[in-house]
């Protein structure tokens, strides 16, 4: 029954971790593009980065919606299954192992 309800807490971190760089990334996505005003030389590259910023501000604020959910929800299977391995083994106490050997 155990194995039913089992996580890999090292992968369920890691992936948090990368949705958090994901929405980081998302995030300074249109300040990144202001940033590079004038550098590319070319007004129909500029205007063509302004176009792509402002019409995918929606897409991105629901996006950014979404991955502040999936990382809140992982979060919280990590607490909580670090909250319950804690009082599992608080509450059963360490496995009895075999009694140590006398010395000769």
């Amino acid at each position: 029954m155990p194995g039913l309800f089992g996580v890999n807490l090292d992968v369920t971190w890691q992936l948090s971790s990368d949705l958090k760089a994901i929405r980081a990334a998302l995030t300074s996505l249109g300040s990144d593009f202001n940033g590079l005003d004038g550098q590319s030389g070319s007004s129909r590259v500029e205007s063509a980065l302004d176009r792509f910023v402002r019409d995918s501000s929606d897409s991105r604020g629901n996006l950014d919606k979404l991955l502040e959910r999936a990382i809140g929800l992982l979060d919280g299977l990590i607490e909580g299954t670090a909250a319950v391995d804690t009082a599992l083994v608080q509450a059963l106490g360490p496995a009895p192992g075999p009694a140590p050997a006398a010395a000769p």
